[in-house]
């Protein structure tokens, strides 16, 4: 298949509903955002709002570059409707929660990335109905226009996306014996629930997703470089020192894919708006390693 060709025909898809994608994913993803919940506090909060700098210029990084950018890319590669919403999809969820580890092992700001990835959680109740209607309708599939109802949507995010934070964040004040031991227990519970999600959204377009794969895979890989590049360039020009540069290039580049399946499909059911996510979730990997690689390289020659 010559590059930049598109197979449309794999991205013709009717609606995708199930128990797994209607009960156990939103279950799950409440259960591993009360996780993150669970690993900060209000002091942690207050520290880094102190130099508030860093904070807002990584949150204003996370929800304005990366959906942008996944918007210029399906435009500009004229990629097929599908494909460009789901980009966009992945592009407007929070960050993963592994960047909060990436950025321990990096010797970056890890209390910065935390606080960025509950910010950007908590904002998702507002800004993934608009982006995603937004892609929808700059992408359209063709057939019956499909939009998300934005009451719904915010409700759905905030109960399964933001309340958990912030039921995990007053753990953590009141019970922090308990949060610790949420904390501990649920992140490999985390990790468990995104393979369980790959695996079947994988197995109910088994006969469609290499080629679906094929075709978004170079343009998630574009789009994780080019944010995390970006992201990292901006903060370098405002001077925000090296650890909050770490902190912030590695939110900018690990999204929460969990997310990203309940929206495309529990709120959407349609298993190939998240093949983009997929692609986007194995090449994503490959900028962080290479931040932690560089950042790790930086402080043991004592430049940190």
């Amino acid at each position: 298949m010559p590059p930049g060709h598109f197979d449309r025909e794999c991205y013709d898809r009717r609606p995708l509903t199930s128990p797994f994608t209607q009960l156990f994913l939103p279950a799950a993803v409440a259960v591993v955002m009360l996780a993150l919940g669970a690993t900060l506090t209000t002091d942690d909060l207050r520290r880094v709002l102190e130099a508030p700098k860093p904070f807002v210029l990584g949150s204003l990084l996370h929800i304005v570059l990366l959906p942008s950018l996944a918007f210029a890319i399906g435009l500009l590669f004229e990629m097929p409707a599908k494909a460009a919403a789901g980009l966009v999809i992945i592009a407007c969820c929070p960050a993963n929660s592994t960047a909060n580890l990436f950025t321990h092992f990096a010797k970056g700001d890890t209390m910065l990335s935390v606080c960025l990835t509950a910010a950007t959680s908590l904002l998702a109740v507002a800004t993934i109905p608009v982006v995603v209607n937004a892609a929808l309708t700059t992408f359209p599939s063709g057939h019956e226009a499909v939009r998300l109802p934005i009451v719904r949507t915010a409700l759905g995010v905030f109960l399964i996306g933001t309340l958990p934070v912030i039921v995990g964040m007053l753990l953590k004040r009141k019970r922090p014996a308990l949060a610790r031991k949420i904390e501990t227990g649920l992140n490999g519970f985390g990790l468990v629930v995104i393979a369980a999600v790959v695996v079947a959204a994988i197995w109910s377009e088994r006969d469609k997703v290499p080629a679906a794969l094929v075709q978004s895979g170079p343009f998630a890989l574009l789009l994780n470089v080019t944010a995390v590049s970006t992201a990292w360039g901006v903060s370098a020009l405002t001077h925000v020192a090296w650890p909050q540069r770490v902190a912030i290039g590695l939110e900018c580049g690990l999204q929460n894919f969990a997310l990203a399946a309940f929206v495309a499909l529990t709120l959407l059911g349609d298993a190939l708006l998240l093949l983009p996510a997929i692609a986007y979730g194995l090449t994503m990997w490959l900028s962080a390693g290479a931040v932690v690689g560089l950042a790790r390289k930086r402080a043991a020659s004592g430049r940190y």
